[in-house]
C-alpha cells in the first residue's frame, strides 16, 4: 500500500515565501455543524463530478434531513435527478470510524422508501418557502421549464432503485473504511455508490482558511480542488482542477512484530495490565491522521515518521509496558537529523514542546542526557491532545 506524502502549502508573494499551518479538524475549534454549513452553502466543494457528471452540479435539499434511522447530514440532488447523501465525520473516536459506512447505508435504505413529493417537501421546509426543487433548478438555469415531467420521473426511478451517491466527508479516511467502500462498490446488487472525501484545512490568517478536498480510492487521488473560506460569514470561493501528477494519498498500515504479535494481541495485554486502551487507540489513530505510522514490537509500539525520499523511518515515540508508559530518546532525533543533513533545531523545537508532558519525577533533567529516555504522561497528553498533536504536525512540516 502506498504511503501518504507529507506536504505543507506555501504562499509565494513579493515579500517571499510564507508557510501556512494545517488546522486539525478534530481540534476543539471545529464542529461537524461547521462542516455541514459550509457544504450546504457551497455544494461545489464536493468533487462529485469526478465520480460521474450526473452528480453535478448540486442543489442542497436540506441539512439534518430526518429519516427512519436518524438524520442525513446533507442531502443534495443534481439537475439530472440523481441524489447525493453526505455524512460528515470528524474522526474523534474509533466508533465514528466503524459506524460511518453502516450509518450512511441505513440512510440510503430509508430514502429508498420516499417519493419525489416527500423529497420536494423536505426542500421547501429547508428553504422556508413554497419554491420546489424543480423551480429552484430552473431559477439557477440548471433546468428548462418544459422538462419538469421527465425530471420528476427520473428522480422517482432513482429513488425507487436507490441509485444514490453516498459520500462520507471528513478529516481522515481510515484504511478499513476504504476496504469496505471498495467491497460495496464492487458488489453488482448495490445500486448506490460509496465515495470517500477527505478535507484538509489550512489557516491563512486574517480569519481566512484554505480547504483542500480530495477523493480517495484504493489506488489514486481522483481530483483535488482549492476552496477559500473568508471571514466570519464564511464566504466561499472555489477553484477545482484535475491533476494526475499529485502524490497518491493512502492511509498507513500498522505492522506486526517479528514474533507475529498483532495489534489486537498487544491491546489484549494492555487490557490485562489495566492500561487505558481506549486512549492509546485514539492516540494511534490521531497519529495516523497526521501521516505517521506505527509498528508493533515484542514489548512496545513505535510511532514513526516515514521519510519517503530516504526510505527511512524516524521513531518519534514509544509506548512501553503494555501501555503503562510512553517516552522518547532525544539522541534518536539528533542522530537521524544530523546523519541526513537536517537542522538539529527541528528536533529541539519538538523536544522543547514535549517538556510539559514529562513526568514530574523524571530522573534526567531535560535534556541533560541525550542518550537517556524521557517519559511522558498519557493522561496529560489526552487532557491537552490538540496541542500535543500540533507539535508533531509542526515537526513533520519542516521536511
Amino acid at each position: 500500500m502506498e504511503e501518504r506524502a507529507a506536504k505543507r502549502p506555501v504562499i509565494v508573494s513579493g515579500n517571499g515565501i510564507r508557510k501556512i499551518d494545517r488546522v486539525l479538524l478534530n481540534s476543539k475549534e471545529f464542529q461537524e455543524v461547521w462542516l455541514q454549513d459550509i457544504l450546504a452553502r457551497e455544494p461545489g466543494i464536493l468533487p462529485t463530478a469526478s465520480i460521474d457528471p450526473i452528480y453535478a452540479p448540486l442543489l442542497c435539499i436540506g441539512r439534518e434531513v430526518a429519516v427512519a434511522s436518524g438524520s442525513i447530514d446533507n442531502l443534495y440532488i443534481s439537475p439530472k435527478g440523481y441524489i447525493v447523501i453526505v455524512e460528515t465525520k470528524l474522526w474523534r473516536n474509533p466508533e465514528a470510524r466503524r459506524e460511518a459506512v453502516g450509518q450512511i447505508i441505513d440512510y440510503a435504505k430509508d430514502l429508498k422508501e420516499w417519493d419525489f413529493e416527500k423529497l420536494n417537501n423536505a426542500y421547501k421546509q429547508y428553504n422556508k418557502s413554497g419554491t420546489g426543487i424543480f423551480e429552484a433548478l430552473v431559477q439557477r438555469s440548471l433546468q428548462s421549464e418544459d422538462n419538469e415531467a421527465a425530471f420528476v420521473d427520473i428522480t422517482e426511478k432513482n429513488i425507487k432503485q436507490a441509485r444514490f451517491l453516498l459520500m462520507i466527508v471528513g478529516d481522515g479516511i481510515r484504511e478499513g473504511v476504504e476496504r469496505m467502500a471498495d467491497f460495496l462498490n464492487d458488489t453488482p446488487s448495490m445500486q448506490y455508490r460509496l465515495a470517500l472525501c477527505e478535507l484538509e484545512v489550512y489557516d491563512l490568517g486574517n480569519d481566512e482558511r484554505l480547504i483542500i478536498p480530495q477523493l480517495t480510492t484504493k489506488t489514486n487521488v481522483i481530483e483535488r480542488g482549492i476552496i477559500r473560506v473568508e471571514g466570519a460569514a464564511g464566504n466561499v470561493s472555489i477553484e477545482m482542477h484535475d491533476d494526475e501528477d499529485l502524490p497518491v494519498q493512502k492511509s498507513k498500515k500498522s505492522y506486526t512484530s517479528k514474533d507475529n504479535l498483532s495489534i489486537d494481541d498487544w491491546f489484549k495485554k494492555a487490557e490485562e495490565a489495566n492500561s487505558d486502551v481506549s486512549a492509546i487507540k485514539e492516540l494511534l489513530e490521531d497519529f495516523e491522521d497526521l501521516d505517521y505510522m506505527y509498528y508493533i514490537g515484542t514489548a512496545d509500539i513505535s510511532i514513526a515518521y516515514r521519510f519517503e525520499n530516504l526510505k527511512k523511518n524516524l521513531k518519534v515515540l514509544m509506548i512501553w509496558g503494555a501501555g503503562s508508559s510512553l517516552g522518547f530518546q532525544p539522541l534518536i532525533f539528533y542522530s537521524f537529523l544530523e546523519k541526513y543533513g537536517y537542522s538539529r533545531a527541528i528536533a529541539e523545537e519538538l523536544l522543547g514542546g514535549l517538556r510539559k508532558y514529562l513526568y514530574i519525577e523524571q530522573k534526567n533533567v531535560p535534556y541533560e542526557r541525550e542518550e537517556g529516555y524521557y517519559y511522558i504522561s498519557l493522561k496529560k497528553i489526552m487532557e491537552d491532545k490538540d496541542d500535543f498533536l500540533r507539535l508533531f504536525e509542526v515537526f513533520k512540516s519542516n521536511f
